[in-house]
């Protein structure tokens, strides 16, 4: 299979969307497909889009050029330019920008964490935005899901906002979870070890996020002050954010900042924190899906996190984490945390299913052959692969 992979970044940089294209990438390169890197685009919004987003931001309001039809235009141009003359088996894109005016023979793929429409009033930043740039995202988002003969979405809720908001045909919508990056190398015999070897007399707990606010930080300090009162001790660990100054000092937390899976050294002192820990922590008030919960799983750690956004098809609740309701309160999620280190055998076992399920389903190698099957499906070119057969012609959500 030979595969156009666009991107206006770089894709194959493991910083770069939290390493999602470049884990993709990756991928379908050690199964056998042909990738050629239509990446990085040089293509920026124009000088009038920064302008608009100046006296937007003075209003009180949000803007951006990415959605700027002639940015689209541009990008496709350049795409177009790069692609010509030669055949390609299929497009992929690990966004829908890319290929909003994309023109070319080749069916067009995407995969994305939400919709255009999930945003809108979800995340702070996609809150108060401008009325142009309102009416620019839902352009581009429709015009993405025209092209694309498949959309892959790691939820439902991101594939139900294409199909109920973009009437996008729910027979060119998938559902496969995204994979974790970190940990991806993991093996059962391992993990197992670093569950047996978690204490029994103490709570670890790592939270992973950069935006505080957004990912729950100050209800993670609230619950476990609450544990903390009751007389158990607790280690908990910061990664990724800036810190409020009122917690320095405070001895039940460590913070280890950013850090970089692409450094080695930072990659196994993030995999470190994630073998110790009981539960990685991250009440989100939004999120778009929650990769951690999929690395916390790779070192078979389960999820504490919310019934919000994406997060319900990363974490199912009692398989490999608990989710709780959006309006859960700090004694809420320090209840359900001690219940679920009350026992220590059944802990280890819920450990290990948290394992299993990113063996099974939170893993790259898995997500990159259900895209193969999908698009073996579309009738197009899968040599060196198996196609897929289905008859299931059910109106509904392929999972």
């Amino acid at each position: 299979m030979k595969i156009a992979y666009l991107y206006h970044r770089n894709a194959a940089n493991a910083e770069v969307q939290s390493g999602r294209p470049a884990s993709i990438r990756r991928q379908l390169l050690a199964m056998g497909a042909e990738v050629e890197d239509i990446f990085p685009l040089s293509a920026r919004p124009s000088g009038s889009s920064l302008s608009r987003k100046i006296l937007s931001r003075l209003t009180g309001h949000y803007h951006r050029g990415d959605r700027d039809a002639s940015y689209l235009a541009a990008l496709a141009g350049e795409a177009q330019a790069r692609m010509a003359g030669r055949h390609f088996d299929v497009v992929f894109c690990p966004g829908s920008e890319v290929i909003s005016a994309l023109e070319t023979a080749a069916p067009i793929t995407f995969c994305a964490d939400a919709t255009f429409a999930n945003l809108v009033n979800y995340y702070w930043d996609f809150s108060r935005i401008s009325a142009a740039y309102l009416r620019k995202g839902h352009a581009q988002e429709a015009s993405a899901l025209k092209r694309a003969s498949l959309a892959i979405y790691p939820s439902e809720w991101a594939a139900r906002s294409a199909i109920d908001y973009y009437g996008m045909d729910p027979q060119r919508v998938k559902v496969i979870p995204f994979g974790a990056n970190l940990g991806a190398e993991n093996r059962r015999e391992q993990v197992e070890q670093w569950i047996q070897e978690r204490p029994g007399d103490r709570v670890r707990l790592v939270f992973v996020g950069r935006d505080w606010k957004r990912k729950g930080g100050d209800l993670v300090v609230a619950a476990v002050q609450s544990i903390v009162a009751q007389g158990v001790k607790v280690e908990l660990d910061l990664v990724g954010c800036e810190v409020p100054g009122r917690l320095r000092g405070v001895p039940w937390i460590k913070t280890h900042g950013l850090l970089r899976a692409s450094v080695p050294a930072e990659r196994a002192r993030f995999g470190a924190l994630y073998a110790q820990a009981h539960f990685v922590f991250v009440p989100s008030r939004a999120e778009a899906y929650g990769m951690t919960f999929a690395e916390a799983n790779a070192f078979g750690v389960p999820a504490i996190a919310t019934a919000t956004g994406g997060i319900p098809s990363v974490v199912r609740n009692g398989t490999n984490g608990f989710l709780l309701p959006p309006e859960a309160g700090p004694g809420d999620y320090a209840r359900t945390i001690l219940r679920g280190l009350g026992d220590l055998k059944s802990y280890r076992q819920f450990a290990s299913r948290a394992f299993e399920e990113f063996e099974t389903r939170l893993n790259w190698r898995v997500f990159c052959h259900r895209y193969v099957e999908a698009v073996a499906s579309l009738g197009g070119s899968a040599s060196g692969f198996n196609r897929a057969r289905s008859n299931n012609n059910e109106n509904r959500i392929c999972l």
